[in-house]
C-alpha cells in the first residue's frame, strides 16, 4: 500500500508558490507527521471510503490521508486496522496492514512504548504484550531492560526471552535456541544420542576412504566407548602378520563350499534364538541383523577360526557372545589384518546392520544408566560427567573423520549444549532427563518435581505425578495419578482406540501387582490424547504449586 497523494499535492503548492491556506497548513502538519515516520513504525488508521484500489485512511488525529491498494489486499469500510512503514524515502511511503495479536490493539502498548522511549513496531508491541500475559511490570525501566535483552540474540523471538526473563533463566544464544528446543518438544538427550551415532555410523560409508583410514576409524570408535586398549585398536597396518594367513594373492577368500554346508544349520539357530542375556548379540539383535551379520563374517574364514569361542563347531555365530568382547576383537582382527583384507569385506562387515546396531548399543551403553544403578548415589551426576567430557574428547576426535569432521562436531555440540542447559534449568527447578537402558529397549525418561515453596513433605500430603509415553505400538499414553499413603488413583488417556482396549484387558495385572504391595488402586481408562506444554506445565507451574508434584514423560516403545 502506498501513500503518495498527500505528499504530492502538498509539494506541488510549495512548488506553485501558492497561498498556503489553512487546509494547506493542516495538510503541512500532517505531511510532517508522516515523513517522520521510520521503517517498522506502527500506526492505526481507520478506513473511511474505498474506491476501486483507493482507500481513504482516518487518523487518531481526526485528519485522513488517501493511499493506494496493493493486489491481494483486502479492506472493508470502518475497519480499524493496524498499518507498519515498510519504507519512506521522503517522497513516498510504503505501508502494510499488519495483525496485531489478541491485546496488542490497547492503546496502554503504544502508551508504555512511548514513555520508555522505545519505536512502536510489532516486535516491541509483541515484547509489551507478552510481558503483559507473564504479569510483569511495564513500566519504563523494565522495557527498556527487556528490550536490551532482547537485542542481545538476534533473531530470538520476544516471546520467548519474556519467557526465560520471567523463569529466571539465564539469557544467551545458546540457551534461547535450548529453550526453543525444550518448548517444541525436541529435548530428549537420547534422541541427540541416536542422532550421534548415526552420525558416527556413516562415517564408513565414504567410498573414498581407503581400507586402513576405514579400520583406523572403526578402532578409534571402539576403543573410545569401549574397555579396548588404544595400543591395540591403533595398531592398523603395524603388526605382524601370520603368513600361514595369507591367501595366494594377498586378499581374503572366501569358501563358499563351507557356507553352503553352514547354511542349513544355520537356519535351525535363528529359529531356535530366545530371550538372551543383555548384552549378548542375541539381545541386541532381531533375526534379520544376526542373518546379516553371520553372513558378512563368512567373508572373513581366517576371523572364524582364530574366534573359535564366538562359534559353533559348524561355524555358526554364538548369540550368547558378548558385545563388548566382540568388537574388540573384531577392531584387534581388523587392525592386525587391514593390509590383507579386501576393501569390500571390510566395508560390509563394518556397514552391515548388524555390526552398525551392535555399535549404536557400544555408545548407548555409555551414556544410558541401568535401572539398578539409578538408587545409586550421584549416579545421574556421574553419568552427565561422563558424557560431557567423551563429548568434549569426541568432538575432538572428529578431525580423524575428514568427511564427517563438521557433521560429527555439529551434533556433538547440539549435544552438549543440551546438557548443559538442562544443568542450567536443575539449578533453579528440579528437574532431570534420566536416559534408561532397559532389556531390548532405551527409553529416554524426564524427572519433574515440584515442591511447595521448598516445604518438606508430610505424610498426609498428597502426592500427584504426570507420566507421559510415546510407545511405537499404544500411540500416546498419558497418565494422571494422585497418591494419598497407600491410596493411589490414576486417570489415563489414551488416542488409539485399539490402545484402550488393550490396556482395559490387561490392567488388572498391574493393579494386582500393587494391591500386593498393599496400594489401595483406582484406574480409570479414557480415549482423549492430553499435549503436556514444558513451559506451562513444569516451570510456571512449578513458581505457582500449591503442592507437591512429580511428573516423568517416557519415550518408551512397547
Amino acid at each position: 500500500m502506498q501513500v503518495s497523494d498527500l505528499l504530492t499535492q502538498y509539494q506541488n503548492n510549495l512548488s506553485s508558490g501558492s497561498e498556503v491556506s489553512t487546509k494547506t497548513k493542516g495538510i503541512e502538519q500532517l505531511v510532517e507527521t508522516v515523513k517522520q515516520l521510520k521503517t517498522g513504525n506502527i500506526f492505526e488508521g481507520t478506513v473511511n471510503s474505498i474506491r476501486g484500489t483507493q482507500v481513504i485512511l482516518g487518523l487518531s488525529s481526526g485528519q485522513n490521508i488517501t493511499a493506494r491498494l496493493d493486489a491481494g489486499l483486502s479492506l472493508s469500510k470502518g475497519q480499524s486496522v493496524f498499518f507498519q512503514v515498510k519504507s519512506n524515502d521522503g517522497e513516498q511511503i510504503r505501508i502494510k496492514p499488519i495483525a496485531m495479536g489478541a491485546g496488542q490493539g490497547n492503546p496502554t502498548l503504544m502508551q508504555a512504548l512511548d514513555a520508555a522511549s522505545l519505536a512502536v513496531s510489532e516486535r516491541n508491541l509483541n515484547m509489551v504484550n507478552a510481558m503483559m500475559k507473564e504479569g510483569m511490570s511495564i513500566d519504563s525501566k523494565s522495557l527498556q531492560n527487556m528490550a536490551r535483552q532482547i537485542g542481545s540474540v538476534p533473531g530470538s523471538q520476544p516471546e520467548t526471552i519474556v519467557q526465560m526473563q520471567k523463569l529466571q533463566l539465564p539469557i544467551d544464544a545458546n540457551s534461547v535456541e535450548q529453550f526453543e528446543n525444550y518448548k517444541a518438544d525436541r529435548r530428549q538427550v537420547l534422541s541427540q544420542v541416536q542422532d550421534l551415532v548415526a552420525v558416527l555410523g556413516e562415517s564408513f560409508l565414504d567410498d573414498a576412504v581407503d581400507t586402513q583410514t576405514m579400520v583406523g576409524q572403526n578402532n578409534r570408535l571402539v576403543a573410545f566407548f569401549g574397555d579396548l586398549s588404544m595400543q591395540e585398536a591403533f595398531a592398523t597396518g603395524e603388526a605382524v602378520y601370520a603368513e600361514e594367513m595369507l591367501p595366494a594373492e594377498g586378499q581374503e577368500s572366501v569358501d563358499l563350499e563351507y557356507l553352503s554346508q553352514r547354511a542349513g544349520i544355520f537356519s535351525q539357530t535363528l529359529e531356535d534364538m530366545d530371550a538372551y542375556e543383555a548384552g549378548t548379540l542375541g539381545n541386541s539383535l532381531d533375526q534379520g541383523t544376526f542373518a546379516d551379520l553371520q553372513n558378512v563374517l563368512g567373508q572373513m574364514p581366517s576371523f572364524i577360526k582364530e574366534h573359535a569361542n564366538f562359534f559353533t563347531a559348524e561355524g555358526q555365530l554364538l548369540p550368547q557372545t558378548k558385545v563388548d568382547a566382540f568388537l574388540q576383537e573384531v577392531s584387534v582382527f581388523l587392525g592386525q589384518n587391514a593390509g590383507r583384507l579386501s576393501k569390500e569385506s571390510v566395508q560390509d562387515l563394518l556397514r552391515s546392520k548388524g555390526y552398525q546396531k551392535l555399535f549404536s548399543d557400544l555408545v548407548t551403553k555409555e551414556w544410558t544408566v541401568a535401572p539398578q544403578d539409578l538408587p545409586k548415589e550421584h549416579s545421574i551426576s556421574h553419568l552427565y560427567e561422563k558424557m560431557s567430557q567423551q563429548i568434549h574428547d569426541l568432538e575432538q576426535l572428529a578431525d580423524k573423520f575428514p568427511s564427517a569432521k563438521e557433521t560429527i562436531q555439529g551434533t556433538a555440540n547440539s549435544l552438549s549444549q543440551n546438557i548443559e542447559f538442562m544443568n542450567q534449568l536443575s539449578q533453579m527447578y528440579s528437574y532431570v532427563q534420566v536416559p534408561i537402558r532397559l532389556r531390548g529397549q532405551n527409553v529416554n525418561s524426564e524427572l519433574f518435581v515440584y515442591r511447595n515453596g521448598g516445604r518438606d513433605k508430610g505424610a498426609d500430603d498428597e502426592l500427584t505425578a504426570f507420566l507421559h509415553f510415546d510407545m511405537d505400538n499404544l500411540g500416546g499414553v498419558d497418565i494422571s495419578v494422585k497418591m494419598l499413603q497407600k491410596n493411589v488413583s490414576a486417570n489415563w488417556y489414551l488416542e488409539d482406540a485399539d490402545s484402550l482396549t488393550l490396556l482395559e484387558e490387561n490392567m488388572h495385572l498391574l493393579t494386582d501387582r500393587l494391591e500386593k504391595k498393599g496400594y489401595t488402586c483406582s484406574m480409570k481408562l479414557e480415549q482423549d490424547a492430553k499435549k503436556i506444554d514444558f513451559v506451562e506445565d513444569f516451570l510456571k507451574a512449578d513458581q505457582k504449586s500449591s503442592g507437591e508434584v512429580h511428573r516423568y514423560s517416557f519415550d518408551v516403545r512397547a
